[in-house]
């Protein structure tokens, strides 16, 4: 069973289906922004490709989350962008 209290409920194509380019650009920015953002204040705001933009930044040492490992599933997950420097990792707010 799902536990929507604690996990966002989702489509499976949303791990594989990935938005444009400039889309991510634009998810990157939002990331860098708002450093901390929730993954529930990011499904609400249904981004195209978000799950697999997030697993492909991920791989790619662009954000990090407040889990190890990463649950991009859960609500009260928060992402932060990965800034050179910055303690922790963790762009200043």
């Amino acid at each position: 069973m799902w536990d929507t209290a604690t996990r966002i409920p989702f489509d499976p194509a949303l791990m594989t289906e990935r938005s444009g380019t400039a889309a991510r650009i634009r998810l990157l920015a939002l990331l860098t922004e708002r450093p901390g953002i929730t993954m529930d204040e990011l499904s609400g705001m249904q981004l195209p490709g978000l799950f697999a933009d997030l697993r492909c930044f991920l791989r790619a040492g662009l954000i990090r989350t407040s889990t190890t490992p990463p649950r991009l599933f859960e609500r009260e997950t928060r992402i932060y962008p990965v800034c050179d420097g910055a303690p922790d990792g963790v762009a200043p707010a």
